[in-house]
C-alpha cells in the first residue's frame, strides 16, 4: 500500500482528465476512491480502468451545484468505509471563450456555479463529516488563472471562480483548523488534457504563443498533478493548510 492506505477520498469531476488522473493515484496509494461526476457511463468506465474488480472504488453521479444531490453524494460515498478523509473538489466547466460583452447570463454562471458554489456545497457537506472525525483534507482544484488574467484567451467568469475559490480555501482553512481538517488548493497552469491538446492541435500558432509564455518551454502532466495531490492529502503537510499551491511551468513568474 502507500501514502493513503486506509483512507477514504471523494474526487469530483473524478471521470476523466485531473480528476482521473488524482483517482488513479489515489487508487494506487492505497485510497478508496468514490468517483463522482454528472455522467453514470463516464465514471463506470473510470471505475473500471482504475480497478477491474471494483477493488477499494465506487462511483456516486451528482451535479456539485445542485444541493440535494451533493448531500446524496457524501451520504453515499460515506456509507462505503464509514467516513471520508479526503475531498478533492476538481468538478469545473470548460472555459468559456467569449468577449464579456458577448458572454451571456446563462454562460457565465456555469463557471460561478460549479467552482464557487459547488466546491463550497461539497465542502460544507464533507466537513460536517469531518468534524465528528476531527480531522479531514480538502483539495480544491484552483488555477494559476484565480491571480492572473491569461493572455490570448477570453473568459473573465473562469478567472473570477477561480479567484473565488482561492478565498473559500482560505476562509474554509481558517474556520476548520481547530477540527484537524486542513485546506488547500493547487493551482495548475496549462497541462496536457485532452480538452487542450484538442485545443492547440487544431490552433498550433496558439499552442507556439502559449509556449512562449512558460519558462521550462512545456505543457504539465497530468501525473505531476495527481502526485502533488497525493502530498496535500498525506500527513505530511499537517503544518499546511490555506495555501494556494501554483504549478505551472513558471508561466506567472514573469
Amino acid at each position: 500500500m502507500g501514502e493513503l492506505s486506509n483512507q477514504t477520498a471523494v474526487i469530483t469531476g473524478g471521470g476523466t482528465g485531473i480528476g482521473f488522473a488524482i483517482a488513479e493515484r489515489f487508487h494506487r496509494e492505497g485510497a478508496f476512491v468514490v468517483l463522482s461526476g454528472r455522467r453514470a457511463e463516464v465514471l463506470q468506465e473510470a471505475a473500471r480502468r482504475i480497478s477491474l474488480a471494483a477493488e477499494r472504488v465506487a462511483i456516486v453521479d451528482a451535479d456539485v451545484t445542485d444541493e440535494q444531490q451533493v448531500a446524496r453524494l457524501i451520504e453515499q460515498a460515506a456509507s462505503n468505509t464509514g467516513r471520508i478523509d479526503i475531498l478533492v473538489n476538481n468538478a469545473g466547466p470548460m472555459r468559456v471563450h467569449k468577449a464579456p460583452e458577448d458572454t451571456s447570463l446563462e454562460e457565465f454562471r456555469q463557471a460561478i456555479d460549479t467552482n464557487i458554489v459547488g466546491a463550497f456545497l461539497c465542502a460544507r457537506e464533507a466537513g460536517k463529516l469531518m468534524i465528528r472525525q476531527k480531522s479531514g483534507r480538502i483539495i480544491n482544484m484552483s488555477s494559476m488563472s484565480g491571480s492572473i488574467v491569461n493572455r490570448y484567451v477570453h473568459g473573465g467568469s473562469y478567472e473570477i471562480s477561480k479567484a473565488g475559490m482561492n478565498m473559500l480555501t482560505k476562509t474554509l482553512a481558517v474556520e476548520w483548523a481547530k477540527h484537524g481538517i486542513r485546506v488547500n488548493a493547487i493551482a495548475p497552469g496549462y497541462y496536457a488534457t485532452k480538452p487542450n491538446e484538442a485545443y492547440f492541435a487544431a490552433h498550433p500558432e496558439a499552442a507556439h504563443q502559449i509556449l512562449e509564455l512558460i519558462p521550462t518551454g512545456k505543457f504539465g502532466a497530468l501525473d505531476e498533478l495527481a502526485r502533488l495531490a497525493v502530498l496535500l492529502a498525506s500527513p505530511n503537510t499537517d503544518y499546511m493548510t490555506g495555501s494556494i499551491l501554483t504549478i505551472d511551468g513558471g508561466y506567472t513568474v514573469w
